[in-house]
């Protein structure tokens, strides 16, 4: 069949005759074969024959499920969601208490200290305090990593196609740009969820008990607006773009660099290579863009209704520098880097491990 255009081994070749033999006798009769064509499109060409035959025939739902090529094409690329999705989920809830530590320290105005604000939050909710918002986190981070890691791979093969080239092969350049792409698409996608997070983990217990997630977002909808949602989302862009860019190419560059230097092409990288990776990854990704982050926080936390609300995205920064100096851009800088960085690295070593568990190496 190679003449006519069909790429088939010898195992399909195998199952398509014996799916046309009817009485298993190894010969495909005259009958069997005109059969077998009445279910066929009117250009009964090889070809088309055994593409359709592809697409429908080899659908079994028994047991043994077979799934055809043009169909397990998209079940292997929406296994990347799969695969990020647990990888994000995972290491948010390890790092939930520093993520709650950095919001806290971001949104003061106020000559921000560490053990203040750990006093605050065990006073406000003892130990689970610390893990307040996570639910919520999880089901943005969830999504968000899903997306991120599926928009990466699927850009990369783009990006690939474009240059020519495979999409392992697209440069350090190829891998900023498919990254920084990537980023912003999550970013959107999941945005009202990140700022209804940032409301819930900034709410003060003095006015009165911690709303439920619903009826926060109830209130901020009644109150502000469904543009209220998008609030922060300039500066989030701005700075997930170079953030994951960096993040996910410095990433893939180091592994890259491990197989030729470190393991000179024998194996694939450990966890202990992949956790080394991902932490430089990530604390080189998140330093880059900080201070664009603690602008977003604020613009997040901030209600719209207030007589001293935030103009925008200039306005933050100009308070901002003007009360706080250069300094106010790094608050939390720390606590975020001991999330960031073990975040950083326990993502991308579920995400290695789902690969291989769903079969995406």
């Amino acid at each position: 069949m190679v003449n006519e255009g069909i790429e088939i081994d010898d195992e399909e070749l195998a199952r398509f005759v014996e799916h046309v033999d009817k009485d298993n006798n190894g010969i495909i009769t005259f009958e069997e074969w005109r059969d077998f064509l009445l279910l066929y499109p009117h250009e009964a060409t090889i070809e088309n024959i055994y593409h359709h035959w592809e697409r429908v025939c080899l659908v079994d739902i028994g047991e043994h499920a077979v799934i055809p090529h043009g169909i397990a094409k998209h079940v292997h690329r929406s296994k990347y969601f799969i695969a990020g999705g647990i990888a994000g989920a995972a290491s948010r809830t390890a790092t939930a208490p520093l993520d709650r530590l950095k919001v806290i320290l971001q949104v003061q105005t106020t000559h921000a200290h560490i053990g203040p604000a750990l006093k605050k939050i065990w006073k406000e909710g003892g130990i689970l305090g610390f893990f307040r918002g996570n639910g919520i986190n999880v089901v943005k981070v969830a999504p968000e990593s899903a997306i991120k890691f599926y928009a990466y791979e699927m850009l990369k093969n783009v990006i690939g196609d474009i240059k020519g080239e495979d999409k392992g092969d697209i440069g350090t350049s190829g891998r900023l740009l498919a990254g920084g792409m990537a980023g912003a698409v999550a970013q959107t996608v999941i945005y009202p969820l990140d700022l209804v997070k940032t409301r819930l983990q900034t709410y003060s217990c003095e006015s009165g008990k911690v709303p439920k997630v619903g009826t926060l977002t109830k209130d901020i909808w009644l109150k502000e607006g469904s543009r209220a949602f998008y609030k922060g989302l300039l500066p989030s862009l701005l700075g997930i773009i170079p953030y994951a860019g960096i993040d996910l190419a410095a990433y893939e560059t180091l592994k890259d660099m491990s197989k030729t230097y470190i393991l000179h092409h024998d194996s694939e990288p450990g966890p202990l290579i992949q956790l080394g990776c991902g932490t430089i990854s990530g604390a080189l990704g998140a330093t880059c863009v900080y201070p664009l982050q603690v602008i977003r926080t604020r613009m997040q936390a901030q209600q719209a209704n207030t007589t001293d609300a935030y103009k925008g995205m200039a306005d933050v920064f100009r308070r901002t520098f003007q009360h706080e100096g250069l300094r106010g851009f790094y608050k939390g800088l720390f606590p975020n880097l001991l999330k960031v960085v073990p975040a950083a690295s326990i993502t991308y070593m579920v995400y290695e491990s789902m690969k291989k568990s769903l079969d995406l190496d």
